[in-house]
C-alpha cells in the first residue's frame, strides 16, 4: 500500500534537489536549547553540513542559538558577507588563512599551539585590532588541541600577547572523541579540561567560558554542558541517541524525478560490469543522480528509494550521473517523483537508514551531496 506523500518537489533547474526546512532546524534548535538549558552554538561548518550555511545559520539563530561555529576563516567570512552579525568561532587555522580579515570582521579565532597564536598576534598587530581568541586543549582525542605538555607554554604566550594588547583570551575548550552514550566516557576528558582551565587562570588569563560538548555529549551528559554546547548534526534531525530520540524533526529531503522507463525481460544486465541481472520481467526506472551527486557506488546493493510512495531498490552499479531502480510491475512514468532521502515517519528512506546501509554516519551522507544537487529553502523557494 502506498504511504502518504510529503509536500510536492519544489521547482528547480537541477536534476535533483534537497529541500532544507528552516522551520525544522529552528524547532530542533529550540528543543535542544530547552533540553540542555545552556547557551547553544550552532555548528554550520562545511557549508552547513552541505545544506547551505547561511540558511542553516539563520534558522538556528531564529530557534535560539546564541552564536555560530565553523571550521575555517573563509566559512566565517562568507557568513559575514551574507549579513550575519552573530558571534562566530573558527577553530581550524592553517597557513594562508585570512586571519586579518577575520579579526577585522569580529570573528573569534581558536589557537591550539604557540605557533598558531603567533600567527594571530601578527595579524592582529598588522590590523591594529585586538583579536579575540579561545584556547583549545587536547583531552584524549589526539586530533586538534594543544597537548597537555605544551599547555603551560601556550597560556604563557597568550598572557604576554594579552599584556601587549594584541589578543583577548575569552575561552578554553576541547573536543570529545567518545561516541558512547554513557555519560561516564566524558568524565576523564572533562577532568583534563578543568585542569587546563585552572592552569590558564594560574597563568594570569581570565577566560569567561569553557565548553566541550557537541551534539551527543550535550544530550546525554549534563556535566559536559558547562557554559556552552556546540550542536551540529542534531540541528538537522539526526538523533544523537536513536534508541532514545528527542523527537527532532527531519530537516532535509532529497528528491528527484524519473527520466526514463523501460520494460525488460528476465536475465537482462543492468549497469557497468553487468554485475546485476533482472530476476524477472519487469520495469526499470532511470534516475538522473549518481556518485557525483551523493549516491555512492556502495549504495547497491542495499539502498531503496521511494517512487510515488512505494519503496523500490537501486540495482546495478551506480554511475557518476545516473542510477537505476527496479520498480517491478509498478505503474511508473517519466516525471514521477522519487524521494532519495526523506522522513522515516512517512515510510521514506532516512539519513540514518542510508548511513547504516553504507556503513557510515548520517553526517557523511549529508556532506556528500554534490554541487549539482539544488539546495532549496522551504517549499516556496526556487533554485
Amino acid at each position: 500500500m502506498a504511504l502518504p506523500l510529503a509536500p510536492a518537489l519544489p521547482r528547480h533547474r537541477a536534476p535533483s534537489a534537497v529541500t532544507v526546512s528552516a522551520a525544522a532546524i529552528a524547532a530542533n534548535t529550540a528543543l535542544l536549547r530547552e533540553h540542555c538549558r545552556t547557551p547553544l552554538m550552532a555548528v554550520v561548518k562545511a557549508d552547513g553540513f552541505g545544506l547551505g550555511a547561511e540558511a542553516v545559520a539563520r534558522a538556528a539563530l531564529a530557534g535560539g542559538a546564541s552564536e555560530l561555529g565553523v571550521a575555517t576563516c573563509d566559512e566565517a567570512l562568507a557568513l559575514r558577507t551574507a549579513g550575519i552579525s552573530a558571534p562566530i568561532l573558527v577553530w581550524m587555522l592553517h597557513a594562508g588563512a585570512p586571519l586579518g580579515e577575520a579579526i577585522r570582521d569580529d570573528i573569534t579565532l581558536s589557537c591550539a599551539s604557540v605557533r598558531m597564536l603567533e600567527l594571530v598576534v601578527a595579524a592582529a598587530e598588522e590590523a591594529g585590532i585586538r583579536a579575540r581568541v579561545e584556547l583549545e586543549v587536547e583531552t584524549g582525542m589526539h586530533r586538534s588541541g594543544c597537548a597537555v605538555a605544551d599547555w603551560g607554554a601556550l597560556c604563557a604566550a597568550a598572557r604576554k600577547a594579552e599584556h601587549d594588547g594584541h589578543v583577548q583570551v575569552v575561552g578554553v575548550w576541547t573536543h570529545f572523541g567518545g561516541t558512547d552514550d554513557d555519560p561516564a566516557v566524558f568524565a576523564e576528558p572533562l577532568a583534563r579540561l578543568e585542569s587546563a582551565w585552572s592552569a590558564a587562570h594560574g597563568a594570569g588569563l581570565r577566560p569567561r567560558r569553557r565548553h566541550a560538548a557537541s551534539s551527543l555529549a550535550a544530550v546525554v551528559s549534563p556535566a559536559a554542558r558547562l557554559d556552552l554546547v556546540r550542536v551540529g548534526a542534531a540541528l538537522f534531525g539526526i538523533e544523537p541517541v536513536p534508541s532514545r530520540g528527542l523527537g527532532l524533526a527531519t530537516a532535509a529531503r532529497w528528491e528527484t524525478t524519473v527520466v526514463q522507463v523501460r520494460d525488460v525481460a528476465a536475465g537482462e544486465a543492468v549497469g557497468y560490469g553487468q554485475q546485476y541481472r533482472t530476476a524477472r520481467a519487469g520495469r526499470l526506472a532511470l534516475l538522473p543522480v549518481g556518485y557525483a551527486d551523493g549516491v555512492p557506488r556502495s549504495a547497491w546493493p542495499g539502498v531503496t528509494v521511494s517512487v510515488n510512495g512505494l519503496r523500490h531498490p537501486l540495482v546495478g552499479a551506480v554511475s557518476m550521473d545516473q542510477c537505476v531502480v527496479d520498480v517491478g510491475g509498478s505503474d511508473v512514468e517519466v516525471g514521477d517523483r522519487v524521494v532519495l532521502v526523506g522522513d522515516a515517519g512517512l515510510g521514506e528512506p532516512s539519513l540514518r537508514e542510508w548511513s547504516l546501509i553504507l556503513g557510515t554516519i548520517p553526517q557523511e551522507v549529508l556532506t556528500g551531496l554534490g554541487s549539482r544537487v539544488a539546495r532549496v529553502v522551504g517549499q516556496e523557494a526556487e533554485a
